[in-house]
């Protein structure tokens, strides 16, 4: 399974959700966040743990999470995604892979961003996924 199709199954499970449906989902950070708020940034952070065993068929991804949004919305936001992904046990991919767990790697923590306006945060966390196939 290569990057981005585990970080395509978290964005397209993501998309799925109905309370995240007025979110912008990229894997890339976008030049200009105005006017596309909320927006999440999924992406692979380093390379993915596989077991040694070779009938072992998980594979674990850290996957970073940045949501930015108006000051008020995105510590509900940010919550809300993640709240989604760990109820993301037995999503499959078309190809046949799927998220078996999903766990915390880190608390959000607000980041500054010198490129965004006024009233805008930016909150970043992790996750740990395993994905099988």
């Amino acid at each position: 399974m290569a990057q981005l199709d585990a970080v395509g199954l978290v964005v397209a499970y993501l998309r799925a959700q109905h309370h995240l449906s007025g979110a912008t989902l990229v894997t890339e950070r976008p030049d200009d966040l105005g006017g596309s708020l909320p927006v999440l940034l999924v992406e692979a952070v380093g390379e993915p743990a596989r077991s040694r065993l070779p009938w072992a068929r998980q594979v674990r991804w850290r996957i970073g999470l940045q949501a930015w949004a108006e000051a008020d919305q995105v510590e509900k936001f940010i919550y809300g995604a993640l709240t989604a992904l760990f109820a993301a046990r037995g999503v499959r991919l078309p190809e046949g892979g799927r998220i078996m767990r999903v766990d915390p790697a880190a608390e959000p923590t607000e980041v500054p961003d010198r490129k965004i306006s006024d009233g805008v945060r930016r909150v970043v966390t992790t996750v740990d996924v395993s994905v099988s196939y």
